[in-house]
C-alpha cells in the first residue's frame, strides 16, 4: 500500500453561477442534470475552503441521468470584471462522457451552451470523439464519446446521453509543475505529454488558429483523470472577488483515502461537513501548483 493518499474519483465540480436560477433551468434542460440538494453555503464549508464571502449564498448540486455519484454544484456569485473563459490559469474545462457527440451542436443549438469547438477526433486511436461549448458561467464543457478501448481500462464509456465528468481540465502555469505536484503527493500515474492544437484557446487569446500547446493526462482512481494545459505567456492570474471563490469552475473535489497521508498545507483544518455532497465526511482544502483550489473529501 501507498504512503501517499489515493486520488480520485472526481467527486465534483463547482462552479459560480451568475445567473442562478437559469443556469440550474439550463442544465436541466439541455444537459439532464437535476438537482438533488439545494440549500445556502454554511460557514463550516466556507471556512474549509478560506473564502468567508461564500457563506449564505444559495447552491445546488445537480448529478446526471445516469444516476451517477459525480456532480456538478452551482454557487450563486456575481460576475467578476475581468474574467474571460480560457484566459486565466486554474481549472477552466469538465470535460463529461457522452453517447453521440454528433448530436450535440444540433442538441444544444438555440441554448445557453455556445458551440466552439469540435465535434472531431482527440488523438489518433479513433476511440474518442469530442466537441466543446461554453457554458453560461465562462465554464467550457468538453463533451466526448469514448468507445470501448481495452489499451485505455481507465476510460469510462457513458451510461446516459451525457453522463458525468471523467477528466477536469487545468491551464497550468508550468504543465511539469502541475504534474510533478499531482504525482509527487498523490498516488496517481502521468501519461506522456503530447503536442495538441486548442482552436477555441487560440481564439480566446487571439493567437494563431494553429498555434500548438503541451497537454499531458494524470490518471486517478475510478477511470477518472486530470488534464493539464500547458498555458502560454499570454495567460493571467484568474480575477476574483476577495474572499470568494475564482470564478467559473472555481473548485475541484476529489475523493482520498486518507486525510492523513496528505502531506500539503490545508487551508484549513480538516473538518466533517454535513449536508450534501458530504454526508459528515471529513473534509480539506489545498491549493495546487497553478493556483487552482482542490478539496478533498475522506472516502
Amino acid at each position: 500500500m501507498s504512503d501517499k493518499p489515493c486520488l480520485g474519483p472526481i467527486a465534483g465540480a463547482t462552479v459560480l453561477a451568475p445567473d442562478f436560477d437559469a443556469t440550474i433551468a439550463a442544465y436541466d434542460r439541455y444537459l439532464g442534470y437535476r438537482a438533488i440538494a439545494t440549500g445556502r453555503i454554511e460557514v463550516e464549508a466556507a471556512g474549509a475552503w478560506g473564502t468567508p464571502a461564500m457563506t449564505g449564498r444559495r447552491f445546488a448540486v445537480t448529478r446526471p441521468a445516469s444516476g451517477d455519484a459525480t456532480w456538478i454544484r452551482f454557487v450563486e456569485g456575481p460576475r467578476v470584471p475581468g474574467y474571460k473563459a480560457m484566459t486565466t490559469h486554474g481549472w477552466h474545462s469538465m470535460e463529461i462522457v457522452i453517447t453521440d457527440v454528433e448530436a450535440t451542436p444540433g442538441h444544444l443549438q438555440g441554448s445557453p451552451f455556445v458551440h466552439i469547438g469540435g465535434p472531431k477526433e482527440v488523438g489518433t486511436s479513433g476511440f474518442i470523439r469530442a466537441a466543446q461549448f461554453e457554458g453560461p458561467c465562462n465554464e467550457v464543457l468538453y463533451l466526448t464519446r469514448i468507445l470501448k478501448d481495452p489499451s485505455r481500462p481507465y476510460l469510462p464509456t457513458a451510461k446516459s446521453f451525457i453522463d458525468r465528468i471523467f477528466i477536469m481540465v487545468l491551464g497550468s502555469r508550468s504543465m511539469t509543475a502541475a504534474r510533478d505536484f499531482y504525482t509527487t503527493h498523490f498516488d496517481t500515474k502521468p501519461n506522456v505529454d503530447r503536442p495538441a492544437v486548442i482552436g477555441f484557446f487560440n481564439r480566446a487569446n487571439d493567437l494563431p488558429e494553429d498555434t500548438p500547446m503541451q497537454i499531458c493526462t494524470v490518471v486517478l482512481d475510478g477511470q477518472c483523470l486530470i488534464e493539464i494545459d500547458n498555458y502560454p505567456s499570454v495567460a493571467r492570474e484568474r480575477p476574483r472577488d476577495p474572499g470568494a471563490l475564482p470564478p467559473g469552475v472555481g473548485m475541484v473535489s476529489f475523493a482520498v483515502d486518507s486525510l492523513a497521508k496528505v502531506k500539503l498545507p490545508f487551508i484549513a483544518p480538516p473538518r466533517p461537513i454535513h449536508g450534501a455532497p458530504y454526508d459528515g465526511r471529513r473534509v480539506g482544502t489545498c491549493l495546487g501548483s497553478s493556483g487552482e483550489y482542490i478539496e478533498l473529501i475522506e472516502s
